[in-house]
């Protein structure tokens, strides 16, 4: 349980860390942020793409996290690792792909 716990506060420290801090940094901030995950991949050294990049890598790994937490001694486990290769999947291809 404390590792969800701790999962949900890094993802909300760098979410409104990349909204109130960095937002401004990057050219074009009133795009989509699923553009914005797009075009920092091209540049991730820079802090803000940086950021932005750890917080979307975070949100992907928030069902593994949220299912372990709870499923870990079962035979549960299977499926939270199936639905999370579904979920993680379905994000990555429409925020770089677009389809």
């Amino acid at each position: 349980m404390w590792l969800l716990i701790v999962h949900s506060l890094a993802v909300l420290i760098f979410i409104l860390l990349y909204a109130f801090r960095f937002r401004k940094l990057v050219p074009n901030p009133e795009q989509n942020i699923l553009l914005q995950i797009q075009v920092a991949t091209k540049d991730w050294k820079s802090t803000p793409n940086l950021v932005l990049l750890i917080a979307f890598s975070l949100f992907l790994l928030y069902p593994l996290t949220l299912g372990f937490s709870f499923y870990l001694r079962t035979d549960a486990n299977v499926l939270v690792v199936i639905l999370w290769i579904i979920w993680a999947y379905n994000w990555s291809k429409y925020t770089f792909w677009r389809e």
